[in-house]
């Protein structure tokens, strides 16, 4: 039972406005600290009663703080909750994201936030769950209900998109000297009422708009009803079903809605998510949030989609076997490590393997620059089990300010193996782990670049050990690798060598993990 649903079991419903928003573990003076935000009112004896339930919650003995706040709903609060819950959970985004980014509108009816993104976090961010795991830990903060919706800003991302031959057909006025081109599509089966065939970029609508037509990937399909205003020839009330879901393409997402006669309603039921449709409608503007109001849909392929299939293999499953860099069992060599009790384990790292890595590479920028050593240390349920250690070859001399920074050098790499041969065991030796770095954005950027160039797709759930540090540890002058080691009594020898670095990472993340979530 959740700790809320505790409190208002044992309370007769008494703190139904309240949110629990955070939790923060003091292991050195076992305190621990929760902030509620209440919508109401906090009557005298609130904070008391709260304190004594949730010490009654609690499995283990430990001082209990209880913080109280008033909710107060403003644009800053909305983008700073929803850019840290990004960072936190989401690190590989991290790097491309800034807080101007999210755009927020408070109304009557609820919070509507707006994520401007770079291609390749959009595509990211649109994946149903991570879509979903933002829209509800949101929806779990605000008291307000909490509408979220993802856009590209088209910019360049470091990931080189397979271009269509001659994808425009037609091309179609938009008003104000705005002539945008059509994408041709295949194949349509008109299922409500006809199309014309000639959709456009989702980017390219910024007004309200007659007579459009969109094509591209349903999301979020529902069916809902409502009460018309009309009444039957008996006096009843009316109950009438439409349908709302978003549609995604390359380029954005339109929120659409089709409110089908009783004869077509049956016929939307088999549409679900995934399924590629056109859809003809109007788009309107409400309170400055666009949606197409959808007259007819059918179901399409896009044209020459054919030529859109990746160039290499998508590996679904690892390499049976390992190719060229075979993971070694981890021996502890510490005597002081072999008879003491040991870090606590909490259940984060007791139910899930992780993964903690580090990589050396020729430069910062990942278009251009390679990876030329990954070393990583597996973790399973809290002790460490595996090394991976490995250099690789670069296509490109090693950069001599790269040279003097890791100690890497164009002879020790010459006879390495290839990028290739290494990303599709480093993808084996993380298969079904979380994944955990130090600035987790940079590392990922390369690995995931690298691995997509090969067909190999690290979707783990992502932990950045930075923002740990930064929630865990209060009161450091910085947050470099070296200065939190320090702090912690963790050893970092030979720093700028990945295999060293993810060894102290990995220790700096067990000092902390019962923090993890």
């Amino acid at each position: 039972m959740k700790l809320l649903d505790f409190i208002n079991k044992q309370t007769n419903n008494a703190y139904l406005d309240f949110k629990l928003v955070s939790v923060i573990f003091d292991r050195e003076n076992r305190v621990c600290t929760f902030k509620f935000l209440y919508k109401n009112e906090l009557k005298d004896g609130d904070k008391d009663v709260l304190q004594k339930l949730i010490t009654e919650y609690l499995p283990q003995k430990v001082d209990v703080v209880v913080k109280c706040k008033k909710a107060y709903v403003d644009k800053d609060l909305v983008r700073d909750v929803i850019y840290n819950f990004v960072i936190k959970h989401y690190s590989s985004v991290a790097s491309d994201l800034e807080k101007k980014d999210i755009s927020v509108d408070i109304q009557q009816d609820g919070i509507y936030a707006t994520i401007e993104a770079t291609e390749f976090n959009y595509n990211h961010l649109i994946d149903p769950n991570v879509y979903a795991d933002i829209l509800n830990y949101a929806n779990s903060f605000f008291f307000e209900e909490f509408y979220l919706d993802v856009k590209s800003n088209k910019q360049n991302s470091d990931l080189t998109e397979i271009e269509i031959e001659n994808p425009f057909e037609n091309e179609i006025y938009l008003g104000k000297n705005n002539v945008v081109k059509c994408y041709g599509v295949d194949n349509i089966e008109n299922i409500i009422n006809e199309v014309n065939g000639n959709p456009i970029d989702i980017s390219s609508i910024e007004n309200a708009l007659e007579s459009v037509e969109v094509s591209g990937t349903i999301r979020f399909f529902t069916q809902k009803e409502f009460e018309s205003k009309r009444l039957d020839k008996d006096g009843n009330k009316i109950i009438k079903t439409f349908f709302s879901f978003s549609l995604f393409d390359k380029t954005g997402k339109m929120s659409c809605v089709i409110f089908p006669n009783k004869a077509d309603a049956p016929k939307m039921l088999g549409f679900h998510d995934g399924d590629y449709v056109i859809v003809h409608g109007d788009v309107e503007d409400y309170n400055g949030r666009l949606s197409l109001k959808a007259t007819a849909i059918a179901r399409c392929v896009r044209a020459n989609q054919e030529q859109k299939e990746e160039v290499v293999e998508i590996k679904k499953e690892p390499n049976k076997d390992y190719l060229v860099c075979r993971p070694e069992s981890y021996i502890e060599m510490s005597q002081g490590n072999l008879f003491s009790m040991g870090d606590e384990i909490g259940k984060y790292l007791m139910e899930n393997d992780v993964v903690v890595f580090d990589i050396e590479t020729t430069g910062l920028e990942v278009s251009r620059c390679e990876i030329i050593e990954i070393g990583a240390v597996k973790l399973h349920e809290g002790k460490k089990i595996e090394t991976f250690e490995t250099f690789v070859h670069p296509e490109n001399p090693i950069p001599e300010e790269i040279t003097n920074l890791t100690g890497i050098t164009d002879e020790m790499v010459k006879d390495s193996p290839s990028a290739e041969k290494v990303i599709a065991d480093f993808y084996k030796f993380c298969y079904n782990c979380t994944i955990i770095a130090y600035n987790i954005d940079f590392d990922y950027k390369f690995i995931n670049q690298c691995g997509k160039k090969h067909g190999y797709i690290f979707d783990n759930k992502q932990i950045d050990a930075l923002f740990m540090a930064r929630s865990f540890i209060p009161g450091l002058k910085n947050f470099k690798l070296g200065t939190v080691c320090k702090k912690l009594g963790v050893s970092l020898e030979n720093a700028h060598r990945a295999v060293h670095d993810a060894m102290a990472t990995a220790d700096v993340v067990i000092k902390l993990n019962t923090n993890l979530t």
